[in-house]
């Protein structure tokens, strides 16, 4: 699993402890991560989810970008994208191409233990 995070980092480090504490292998990436980051370690790793979080809405485009360039890179039907974040809802989550989004850290385990067959 691929996490990054456009601006800030709160949220993605609630979520990365909460995958994390669920068996999950988190790949930070830390904070205002440029897309190809994402590209990259999605072909290292071969990572089939990827997380993404922003704080303010400032966030949302580069969240659609990042999508926009895994689409691009041909990975899309490789992974699953959730997104998370305070602003973030239905309307974000279709802007931005993102397959689900969460509105707290338990949200992610549940996409990801559905998404990799763990319930």
């Amino acid at each position: 699993m691929t996490c990054g995070v456009s601006v800030h980092d709160i949220g993605k480090d609630v979520v990365r402890f909460m995958l994390d504490a669920n068996g999950f292998e988190v790949h930070d990436l830390g904070i205002d991560v440029p897309e190809e980051n994402f590209i990259e370690k999605i072909k290292e790793t071969g990572a089939t989810v990827v997380a993404m979080s922003g704080l303010l809405t400032l966030a949302f485009d580069s969240m659609k970008k990042t999508v926009d360039a895994i689409k691009e890179a041909g990975l899309r039907g490789q992974v699953k994208i959730m997104i998370g974040g305070s602003q973030v809802d239905d309307t974000v989550c279709a802007y931005t191409g993102a397959d689900a989004y969460g509105t707290d850290a338990m949200s992610a385990v549940t996409y990801a233990k559905q998404w990799l067959g763990g319930e």
